[in-house]
């Protein structure tokens, strides 16, 4: 398991290396969606690659994620950079030890149904648990199950998520230090 930070150029990089995976795969989303708040990071910079595409967002987050940064950030700016690495190695080897919680279900609104395109690329920043993802992607797929869905990320941090994204950057085990973490030295 390893760290990788991604300062705002490095993570504008990585998304349009993703980008870039997406269409030397032959895949031409007509929608992207984000899934809020690094997904939507996500898709805001893979969207001028693909000009043609429409842009929506979904909020859906793990209680967990929700939870996380409540007082620590100032904490945590404080700390070096190598104690940071190995907090969230820690973290990610006690979240994979939890058991994996249900998938939600959750349902496409009818107006987004009626218009959702023949391809759509589900993005996020990061699968850990792949519940999430798996919660979009089975939607769209039940509002429309004759459109194409995949899903892209930057990073899959576990070894057997719910869901296996199409796209990835990083599939080993990488922990991603996003420009928005709360633990990112400013």
């Amino acid at each position: 398991m390893k760290v990788v930070t991604l300062d705002p150029a490095g993570f504008t990089a990585a998304c349009r290396r993703l980008a870039e995976t997406v269409r030397a795969d032959g895949y031409a989303p007509r929608l992207i969606v984000g899934i809020r708040n690094g997904g939507g990071y996500v898709a805001e910079e893979m969207a001028p690659l693909f000009p043609d595409s429409m842009l929506a967002f979904v909020e859906l987050r793990r209680p967990s994620s929700a939870r996380k940064g409540r007082g620590l950030g100032r904490l945590l700016s404080r700390l070096p950079r190598r104690v940071l690495d190995l907090l969230r190695m820690a973290e990610a080897r006690l979240l994979a030890l939890r058991p994996r919680p249900s998938c939600p279900r959750i349902e496409i609104l009818s107006e987004l149904r009626r218009q959702l395109p023949g391809q759509v690329l589900v993005v996020d920043d990061a699968v850990d648990s792949g519940i999430t993802m798996q919660a979009v992607v089975e939607a769209l797929r039940r509002a429309r199950p004759d459109v194409e869905v995949r899903a892209a990320v930057i990073t899959v941090t576990t070894g057997r998520p719910s869901v296996s994204p199409d796209y990835t950057l990083y599939n080993n085990h990488t922990l991603i230090r996003f420009p928005w973490s709360i633990d990112m030295k400013k």
